[in-house]
């Protein structure tokens, strides 16, 4: 899994690159790539190592792909990654037990 502090280089990496983007399009699509890192990196920096309160995160994002409200395929997949992310930590701090 990649670290909270990678995922925040690369979103500023990416902002950085807005800046030199002439194309409207382009620099569109990068700054959404840019916030779903950064809110990536906050959700794994702020994941708690109560085990109860992230079993609950990964109850919370199951259920958001679970509910068919119009949502983007790039906001599913981003939901995706945060649920892998919590289900990686979850095994770290809980070797041995299912994720969810």
């Amino acid at each position: 899994m990649i670290s909270a502090k990678e995922l925040r280089a690369e979103s500023r990496r990416l902002r950085e690159t807005i800046k030199n983007t002439s194309d409207p399009a382009l620099k569109q699509e990068r700054a959404a790539q840019a916030l779903e890192l950064a809110i990536r990196a906050e959700a794994i920096a702020d994941s708690s190592e109560n085990v109860d309160v992230l079993r609950a995160k990964i109850d919370r994002y199951q259920r958001m792909l679970s509910t068919d409200d119009g949502k983007s395929d790039a906001h599913k997949q981003a939901i995706e990654k945060m649920l892998s992310d919590a289900g990686e930590i979850l095994q770290k701090l809980s070797p041995g037990q299912p994720a969810a």
